[in-house]
């Protein structure tokens, strides 16, 4: 096994990749209320392509207006934003994608509601959960969906978007669940009804977009014990699979299938979930079809990243909360420093639940970098004391907590201030006893 297999290039029919390396889909908030993108979603997404990932997929793009604070492309005027991020990742090599999916209630409904004045009636209709509104969906209405779908597909091409990623999970996976779906229409009970949604979706992309990368999210109903309800199980998964492919489909993305009211199905916590727990399941899509397939899942490391592609799990790697915790991971790789990636350890603190606070990401940047949020002091905060160095100087940083301690060194010797981290993470006396031994700290009584 050798880490260089992670940046070994990856053809994609209309979207070759320089590395095998993804940044998945993720909320972060950033966007404007209308849904286009903003300065700050723009150096967030430019700071993880800074840092060698070569393929981005921007999370929840809705091709509708809605309340729900996501990124929205609806109209022509909000082209240039999603251009000015294309553009941004260009510069260095990286791809873009934009995952559409729909929101799991009417969203015309639910406007006429606020616009009326009804905020108890829109409040019901928002707590409704996917279960409840895709067995209330009329036909028409999902044939107007598939319309502004196209709708985003020519206006992702203008954009300089390289790729559509169809949400599978949410409307079009939960549409496809033996679990959930209770139609009687053609839209439900046997198999060939329940996918007819998700096959339309595809050649809706196609018809506004026939050049675009088309990726498709596959969503696993997993078992042992049996998590998910929005997706498939495996076995109709991969008839699914072959069907997509031959509708155009040019890679797939492996996942855990939602909808279960636990976030951590699909996000999961240290200690949750087996390390790359979607790779039997990956392994299963990989051998149906002859496109690419890349998965995601507690991929804890470069090493295990590497050897998911060469057992042909996989072609390519989704890495989300590893890249929020150190953005320049392949970069790390490529320069064979991969033993200073700053490891993720999966506790959720900064990014999971940021987002089910509706509170919005930190930013993988440093402080006062373009992209990182200015701290905001407490009302009755005290002025901080400041005292100031001669530079050049040397600096010890001693870590502490339950994370490596983030510190920008590249930065500050760019300066001449040189900077020694001491420390195993842990908080323990020790650290700062092995400062003073080496002679980073004096020892001073108390």
């Amino acid at each position: 096994m050798t880490l260089q297999t992670l940046l070994e290039p990856l053809e994609i029919n209309h979207m070759p990749l320089k590395n095998r390396i993804m940044f998945p889909p993720m909320t972060t908030g950033y966007e404007a209320r209308d849904g286009s993108i903003t300065e700050q979603s723009i150096n967030f997404y430019k700071r993880v392509a800074e840092g060698g990932a070569s393929y981005i997929v921007l999370g929840d793009v809705t091709p509708v207006h809605t309340i729900s604070p996501t990124p929205k492309l609806v109209t022509d005027e909000q082209i240039p934003s999603f251009k000015a991020l294309a553009d941004a990742l260009h510069e260095f090599d990286c791809k873009l994608g934009l995952q559409v999916f729909h929101p799991e209630y009417d969203t015309v409904a639910v406007a006429e509601l606020f616009a009326k004045g009804d905020m108890a009636g829109a409040r019901a209709k928002l707590h409704h959960d996917m279960q409840h509104y895709i067995n209330e969906v009329t036909g028409e209405q999902l044939q107007e969906i598939l319309g502004h779908i196209t709708a985003l597909a020519r206006r992702a091409t203008q954009a300089g978007a390289d790729a559509i990623k169809v949400h599978g999970d949410r409307l079009v996976g939960s549409l496809c669940s033996p679990l959930i779906n209770q139609r009687t229409d053609a839209y439900g009970g046997s198999f060939e009804n329940r996918t007819r949604f998700a096959r339309a979706v595809v050649r809706a992309i196609r018809e506004g977009s026939p050049d675009i990368c088309i990726d498709y999210k596959l969503p696993i109903i997993t078992e042992d014990p049996q998590l998910g309800r929005g997706g498939l199980f495996i076995d109709e998964a991969v008839e699914l699979a072959k069907l997509l492919e031959a509708d155009g489909v040019d890679t797939f993305h492996v996942g855990q299938a939602n909808h279960t009211g636990n976030l951590n199905d699909t996000i999961p916590a240290m200690g949750t979930r087996p390390e790359c727990f979607m790779a039997p399941y990956a392994r299963r899509i990989k051998e149906a079809v002859s496109v690419p397939v890349s998965t995601v899942g507690r991929i804890m490391t470069p090493e295990d990243g590497a050897r998911l592609i060469e057992e042909g799990v996989c072609d390519f790697i989704g890495l989300g909360r590893p890249m929020l915790c150190d953005p320049d991971y392949a970069n790390k790789v490529a320069a064979g420093q991969a033993d200073l990636i700053r490891p993720c350890i999966m506790c959720n603190h900064g990014c999971t639940d940021t987002v089910e606070a509706t509170e919005t990401l930190n930013p993988p940047a440093p402080a006062g970098r373009p992209g990182a949020p200015a701290p905001v002091p407490a009302a009755d905060a005290p002025e901080p004391e400041t005292q100031a160095i001669s530079i050049p100087c040397d600096c010890v940083v001693i870590a502490s907590g339950t994370a490596p301690v983030t510190f920008d060194t590249a930065a500050l010797e760019e300066h001449g201030i040189k900077v020694t981290l001491v420390g195993d993470c842990n908080g323990k006396a020790a650290d700062i006893n092995r400062a003073v031994e080496e002679g980073y700290l004096a020892a001073t009584a108390a």
